[in-house]
């Protein structure tokens, strides 16, 4: 038994370990999006170069503080608000940020034994989030973005320079994410597969009818394959059989390409919430055989 135990905290944190070497190239794409190249092209202040560094940091100290006074994993809650800030408008308020983040942290571990195992956490603090963008303005664009400063082609979307949140808009970056996580046995990289795939599929096939070809920056910006790939394979709330992850990663995908024509940058993450309200039914079809016996 205790020997078992170890094995699951020695692969859990393993897992974790991944996340983190798959989130630091995102993050510091980040940096360079909003902060230095702004900086270059003279629109921010030397001080303003600093602003995705603040959330980064408050996104690491809070966790840690929860996880003093609830007594959680600090790196679990860690890996949450890092994935949670890499995708926030850089708009988001800085005073806000800190204090909301807080509250939701603390609730979600406060109700950790009380909340449904298969309902995705990281999805509901990311949600919950957008309240703390509100008291700015319900804006994506940075300030060079505000300005019609650049102008990219779908190469420069792909590689980064599309809209989006903080960190999460390089599509090139994210598929040596995906390729770190995908090192890990433990990583359900089925899911995002599945879910990228069924995006792209009926986000083409909108484009085709509605002959909305500006639809196509939407589809090789970065946001909807980093939640793909950080949220949607979560260890807890996701299926743990294959034929499951496919189902859920489709749910996903066609979900996604529904609601991101009229949420989005949020159309994703009430994507996955959803889909993560059906896996115990999915669960029921997919472990049917096993459950009879």
């Amino acid at each position: 038994m205790n020997r078992t135990k170890i094995h699951y905290h020695k692969d859990k944190k393993d897992l974790i370990k991944s996340y983190y070497f798959a989130l630091i190239p995102v993050l510091l794409f980040g940096i360079y999006k909003n902060g230095i190249l702004l900086y270059q092209t003279e629109l921010l202040n030397l001080k303003s170069i600093f602003i995705p560094i603040y959330f980064y940091i408050i996104s690491i100290i809070i966790p840690i503080i929860i996880s003093k006074i609830t007594k959680t994993n600090y790196h679990e809650n860690i890996i949450l608000s890092l994935i949670c800030v890499s995708s926030i408008s850089v708009n988001t308020n800085i005073y806000i940020y800190p204090l909301l983040l807080f509250v939701l942290l603390f609730i979600l571990n406060y109700l950790q034994d009380k909340l449904p195992n298969h309902l995705n956490k990281t999805a509901i603090v990311r949600l919950f989030l957008i309240l703390s963008l509100f008291i700015n303005s319900y804006s994506y664009l940075n300030i060079g973005e505000k300005l019609n400063k650049f102008n990219y082609n779908l190469f420069d979307i792909f590689i980064g320079h599309g809209l989006g949140g903080l960190a999460n808009t390089s599509t090139l970056i994210l598929l040596f994410s995906f390729i770190i996580l995908s090192f890990n046995r433990f990583y359900k990289k089925i899911i995002p597969i599945m879910a990228s795939l069924t995006y792209l599929v009926f986000s083409s096939i909108l484009i085709l009818i509605t002959k909305d070809y500006s639809y196509l920056e939407t589809i090789m910006c970065g946001y909807p394959y980093f939640a793909f790939i950080f949220i949607a394979g979560d260890i807890y709330s996701s299926p743990y059989d294959k034929k499951g992850m496919i189902i859920y990663g489709i749910i996903i995908g066609f979900f996604t390409s529904i609601f991101c024509l009229f949420i989005k940058y949020e159309g994703v993450y009430i994507s996955i919430f959803l889909a993560s309200i059906l896996i115990p039914f999915i669960n029921k079809i997919t472990l049917k055989k096993y459950l009879h016996n």
